[in-house]
């Protein structure tokens, strides 16, 4: 299963936050990787919800009318 670009930015994000977010030496850092967590989270899910639109009909080939086959082809062949 491969995973988004957005998937994979949004899970680096979280898991920062849960690794080091409540460190005192990243507090400056935790705030920005909170709001970035907060922009990432909607990107995310904008991409899980995009469908993709049907185009219209589907294509199909022209029937071509059957040729009439000669006696001559329906015969088995004779060798001498």
């Amino acid at each position: 299963m491969t995973k988004s670009r957005e998937y994979l930015l949004y899970n680096a994000v979280l898991s920062w936050l849960a690794n080091y977010g409540k460190m005192e030496d990243a507090k400056g850092l935790a705030l920005e990787y909170k709001q970035l967590e907060k922009e990432l989270k909607a990107t995310y899910e904008q991409s899980e919800n995009t469908t993709v639109q049907k185009r219209g009909r589907p294509a199909k080939r022209q029937r071509t009318k059957k040729t009439a086959s000669s006696p001559s082809s329906t015969e088995a062949s004779k060798t001498t």
